[in-house]
């Protein structure tokens, strides 16, 4: 019964009602009311597919970039130069050193972009070759090699971290990174990194691998 109303209520208010002169026809009224309800329905469905159509193109106007897919890694810069990380590596990569060593360590490789700034038998500083803090006294967001203090003890702080297949702890501390391995002649040797370089624990081993502790070296104490 609501359907028959409201049939008739649609042919009424569309201006395609009978003539008042006329007597009333009610299966004129009803068949009218079904064409306009069927030209509705059409004109409503055309919107939707129209409104659908239109969505991908809004949501790449809004800025929504399609995500990357598998296999597609990003590449960026970091602090300390344009260093490329992409899933799988481990931050800057390390390359081959020539260049002068001061005394007490030798070194192997260097992150890209780094030389070694200085040392003396106490420790080695690398640093960005265009950092302008020159101080071998001066660590921060540097890469230091030093032997531990002979009033330490054996590490146990951070995670197992082995170095050329000898014990060895990496851990973390804030913005530094703390690898302390022991060396070939049974000797502990720490090295410290800024968590910029982007490395992994098996990164700064690859690192330490390449260190010399020359006789020369000398513990510090504190």
């Amino acid at each position: 019964m609501n359907d028959l109303k409201d049939l008739l209520e649609l042919a009424l208010s569309d201006g395609h009602g009978p003539d008042p002169a006329q007597h009333p026809d009610p299966a004129g009224d009803l068949a009218r009311g079904r064409r306009l309800l069927r030209r509705r329905r059409l004109a409503g469905g055309a919107c939707v597919v129209a409104a659908a159509a239109l969505v991908p193109l809004a949501v790449v106007a809004a800025g929504h970039a399609p995500a990357v897919q598998p296999g597609q890694a990003a590449r960026t810069t970091g602090p300390a130069g344009p260093a490329a990380t992409t899933p799988g590596e481990a931050g800057i990569a390390l390359v081959a050193y020539q260049g002068p060593q001061p005394p007490g360590y030798r070194v192997a490789e260097v992150p890209g972009g780094w030389v070694v700034q200085g040392g003396d038998p106490y420790k080695l500083v690398l640093a960005p070759k265009d950092d302008k803090d020159t101080s071998i006294d001066s660590f921060a967001g540097k890469l230091v090699v030093m032997l531990q203090s002979r009033d330490a003890s054996a590490p146990t702080a951070g995670s197992p971290q082995p170095v050329a297949g000898r014990p060895g702890r990496f851990d973390i501390q804030g913005d530094t990174q703390i690898l302390t391995y022991q060396d070939a002649g049974g000797g502990w040797v720490v090295i410290q990194a800024p968590t910029f370089l982007g490395w992994n624990g098996t990164r700064l081993a690859q690192f330490a691998a390449g260190v010399q502790v020359l006789g020369d070296a000398q513990q510090g104490r504190g």
